[in-house]
């Protein structure tokens, strides 16, 4: 296949024949890890009395649970480290801690490889119906604000995160492990360093870059913001465009989210959001993709793939 520009594509191209191969890098986890990780909590003494560990539903890329000792609760996920979704450990944990300074994030209690526990949260993890509510726009827009600012006094090493790198890097660990890609995947990457061109000059901030609907917890009418693995220094909008395109938000909610964080509505703002809102959506795309191949979740992830790249397709056709 060519690019527009001429170019072969270096990509296996099939997407409507997926198949899968030996699972890479991810090993699996044992049916029953709450044994394994009791032992793991114990040496950590949080505190005195029984461990009680119950397993969390939902996570699509670790396994979670609820760990109570004595009278305290935590929460602790197993995840190995994910080189093939480019996630940075070490990383991680310097942009939580961070985001806990600013009280956006729960504690960091405890980390070591494949073990993260933090401070538990009761609260109402929220939808996707949830976060297209006006009053929840104006309160996730606050918190964002206030992720942004933070940037003059961050202090620690920090990772750079570019979405337009990530689809390129994404489409090529895909093609690399024989994951299926969408048949037009050339002329989307090319179209992609196109967009890429529109964007003006920025100052670059903390941002989570993972904003689901699940990553997202209300305690009290408070926002916490969790799940800090693909946080880094990047462009503020994309935080804006992917709370946007993971909870599906019309034109309406588009301008209520950017007059809610920045004070007033600019035409400008809202073409750079729909740019990263294309991106956000096949970023997702493609990051499902390689879980197709990777991940040992018991998750659809072929449909999630579908479903994000018919969204990113409509979402790319409002900038026409």
């Amino acid at each position: 296949m060519k690019t527009s520009s001429g170019a072969s594509c270096p990509f296996k191209l099939d997407w409507k024949h997926p198949f899968r191969v030996g699972r890479l890098r991810f090993r699996a986890l044992s049916q029953k890890p709450e044994r394994r990780l009791a032992r793991r909590i114990a040496k950590l003494n949080l505190g005195a009395g029984p461990i009680a560990i119950e397993r969390t539903e939902g996570g699509i890329s670790n396994h979670n649970f609820v760990v109570r000792v004595g009278g305290q609760d935590f929460v602790a996920r197993l995840g190995e480290e994910r080189p093939l979704l480019g996630i940075d450990r070490r990383n991680e944990v310097v942009c939580h801690r961070a985001a806990s300074a600013l009280g956006l994030a729960p504690a960091v209690i405890h980390h070591e490889a494949g073990l993260l526990v933090t401070r538990f949260i009761a609260g109402r993890t929220l939808a996707q119906v949830d976060v297209r509510q006006p009053d929840c726009i104006l309160l996730v827009a606050s918190q964002l604000r206030r992720l942004h600012d933070s940037w003059a006094g961050l202090i620690g090493e920090m990772v750079y995160f570019c979405p337009f790198q990530t689809v390129r890097t994404y489409a090529q660990t895909a093609a690399k492990i024989g994951a299926s890609l969408p048949s037009d995947i050339a002329q989307v990457l090319a179209d992609a360093a196109v967009l890429s061109r529109q964007i003006a000059p920025f100052r670059p901030v903390l941002c989570h870059n993972d904003l689901l609907a699940a990553n997202l917890i209300n305690a009290d009418d408070r926002l916490w913001l969790v799940d800090w693995e693909y946080a880094g220094i990047g462009h503020a909008c994309f935080d804006l465009a992917n709370l946007s395109a993971n909870a599906r938000f019309t034109d309406e909610q588009d301008r209520g989210l950017l007059t809610a964080y920045h004070g007033e509505f600019q035409p400008g703002h809202l073409t750079e959001l729909r740019i990263f809102k294309a991106m956000s959506l096949v970023r997702e795309a493609l990051w499902s993709t390689i879980q197709t191949v990777a991940s040992d979740i018991d998750f659809d992830y072929y449909r999630y793939a579908a479903d994000n790249l018919e969204a990113y397709r409509a979402a790319r056709s409002r900038l026409d």
